[in-house]
């Protein structure tokens, strides 16, 4: 019957979007950042053609790549036992989960972050992110946001948000070529004057 062909059909198209966006990670994990069209018929054994007859285009193939890699890497940005334990501690385990967070999503976000102006789905996306990752704050350090006035509050958590971004651990390494150890001494010396005032 027709039906069975047509469900045959959307079958396959998804196995081989899913081949692609699985390439494209593999070779992310390899340390290529945005990888080409030629590297992904290469790692995934499809043609050109049939990679951008599965894809509205590249953007919406980078989409699907960054999309399944967020949903890898987002348990890296959970924090156990968010706001029960003592300041210092819940703010040392913030730190150690977000740098974990920042470097796994790096190659991705590079790229979501550069198209993200021409391609406004991308740009929706690192909001639904961004709201994912400032809901983290706001659990973590839920008693202490609860000492100020709601605006002063949003404020403080948006500020703990910008230092340990994404965009933050970039300034830190490739502009100010801090190591890891040194990003994660003064993001902990930051939020420690900020949370414990």
């Amino acid at each position: 019957p027709m039906t069975s062909r047509i469900d045959g059909r959307t079958a396959r198209r998804e196995r081989n979007r899913d081949e692609v966006v699985e390439a494209a990670l593999a070779l992310i994990d390899e340390g290529v950042a945005d990888p080409s069209i030629e590297q992904l018929t290469a790692k995934s054994g499809l043609s050109a053609r049939s990679i951008f007859r599965y894809f509205d285009g590249l953007d919406d193939l980078r989409r699907s790549v960054i999309r399944r890699h967020f949903e890898r890497v987002r348990p890296l940005a959970v924090v156990p036992e968010a706001g029960s334990t003592p300041l210092d501690a819940r703010i040392r385990r913030f730190v150690d989960a977000r740098l974990k967070f920042n470097e796994a999503v790096a190659g991705p976000a590079r790229t979501a972050r550069a198209r993200a102006p021409y391609a406004p789905t991308l740009a929706d996306d690192i909001h639904e992110y961004r709201d994912f990752l400032n809901t983290q704050i706001r659990e973590q350090f839920a008693p202490e946001l609860s000492k100020h006035p709601k605006a002063e509050a949003d404020d403080l958590a948006a500020i703990v948000g910008v230092i340990v971004s994404f965009d933050g651990f970039e300034l830190m390494t490739r502009d100010h070529r801090k190591s890891r150890s040194q990003i994660r001494r003064a993001w902990i010396q930051a939020l420690t004057k900020l949370l414990a005032a």
